[in-house]
């Protein structure tokens, strides 16, 4: 027993290291809890890991942060193979400050529940949104 899983695991780490391995990230900059421009990487042969890193370096490459503002990986995944939804709202805070916020969502399953995932991840990223605000979807692809 001992000797198979130790063989089964040598083959992930034989196959992840050749490059099999596929993942996505989302990247947002926001600036005193308002969204100010996102990025996202979803790709074959892509890692969670590499994705967030190019998804940064090319909102630095297009934004100059200044002290208030930071580059925020809102969520990323190894999956081999998903569904990606972006969504986007514009809502105005209970104290009248105009908002945009973004939800990332991936799945292996299917396009709406990387809907819902991206909508599960817009509540925990924008604590002020509610359903009724609404929101668009900016994106929606599979890798």
């Amino acid at each position: 027993m001992q000797v198979k899983s130790m063989f089964i695991g040598t083959l992930v780490m034989l196959s992840c290291s050749q490059g099999l391995q596929a993942g996505a990230s989302c990247v947002v900059v926001k600036k005193l809890g308002d969204s100010q421009a996102i990025e996202w990487v979803a790709a074959e042969h892509e890692s969670a890991a590499s994705a967030t890193d190019k998804a940064k370096r090319k909102l630095l490459s297009q934004t100059h942060p200044d002290k208030y503002q930071g580059l925020h990986p809102q969520a990323s995944t190894d999956l081999p193979h998903a569904h990606v939804v972006i969504v986007k709202t514009e809502y105005e805070t209970t104290r009248g400050r105009p908002r945009t916020s973004y939800g990332c969502g991936f799945s292996a399953h299917s396009n709406e529940h990387a809907k819902a995932m991206a909508l599960y991840n817009l509540r925990n990223y924008s604590w002020g949104w509610k359903p009724e605000f609404g929101y668009q979807v900016q994106e929606s692809f599979h890798y």
